[in-house]
């Protein structure tokens, strides 16, 4: 009984491993030309913040504890970022706690 499980385990490790895997080059995300800098340890995440069908970029800063909004301006597939303005409830910035 024992064989018969690790005859299928065995079999799986050897295809787990004998597979190779591939990154892309990193990049830089670019808004109006200029590669996006929060100065250190942003928090990025992808989403369609303003339901328009688009991917746009929720950026959190380390510093200040702002959030950043990127709105897409491209496509899903080549997105584009030209501005960003700082999330608000009633007028205040969003901030949390840093440092």
């Amino acid at each position: 009984m024992k064989i018969a499980l690790i005859i299928p385990l065995l079999l799986f490790s050897a295809v787990a491993l004998s597979q190779t895997f591939t990154f892309a080059a990193p990049y830089n995300l670019k808004c109006a030309g200029v590669t996006i800098d929060v100065v250190y340890y942003g928090a990025p995440c992808v989403v369609d913040w303003d339901g328009d069908g688009l991917k746009d970029l929720i950026l959190g800063q380390f510093y200040y504890g702002n959030v950043r909004f990127y709105q897409n301006e491209g496509t899903n597939a080549a997105p584009v970022f030209n501005s960003y303005s700082l999330l608000q409830a009633d007028g205040v910035n969003i901030t949390m706690a840093y440092g």
